[in-house]
């Protein structure tokens, strides 16, 4: 407070001025960085809701899951769909969690990560979840396979 009181008035004023400009600057800056980044999350959302319901609505796909070797069929599905779409992991399961297609191989058979699968399983719902997997955190789409007989 002393350096305030030896300054004139007119540099005070512009000390203050310049102080309330850089405060508002990041007040400013920070909304608009959290606005930006919740768009870029929906927008993620909604091509991953996209990608997870077109997949679930092919034709091959839907008849992969009557075949004796679902994996077989699947893996090169998702690994074409993952690559078209640039998403970073297309996962097919089926309805107890358990991996059919999936980018690590080592990881077919197993069970599904991130308690976040029951709606496409059990209540049959097409949503977005964000959840931790074994490929780390992901805003993910997520839709049930259902064939013609509604299974």
């Amino acid at each position: 407070m002393i350096i305030l009181r030896t300054m004139n008035l007119q540099r005070r004023i512009f000390l203050f001025g310049a102080l309330f400009v850089t405060f508002l600057a990041i007040v400013i800056g920070v909304l608009f960085y959290f606005t930006i980044s919740r768009a870029i999350e929906t927008q993620i959302g909604a091509q991953a809701l996209s990608i997870a319901k077109t997949t679930a609505n092919r034709s091959d796909v839907v008849e992969a899951f009557h075949s004796t070797n679902p994996t077989k069929i699947l893996q090169p599905i998702a690994e074409k769909i993952r690559i078209e779409s640039n998403a970073e992991y297309v996962v097919i399961g089926n309805k107890y969690g358990v991996r059919y297609a999936h980018p690590v191989k080592d990881r077919i058979g197993q069970k599904m990560v991130g308690d976040d699968n029951e709606r496409a399983l059990v209540n049959g719902e097409s949503y977005i979840s964000e959840a931790k997997g074994t490929l780390g955190e992901a805003i993910r789409g997520k839709a049930p396979v259902i064939d013609n007989d509604g299974n």
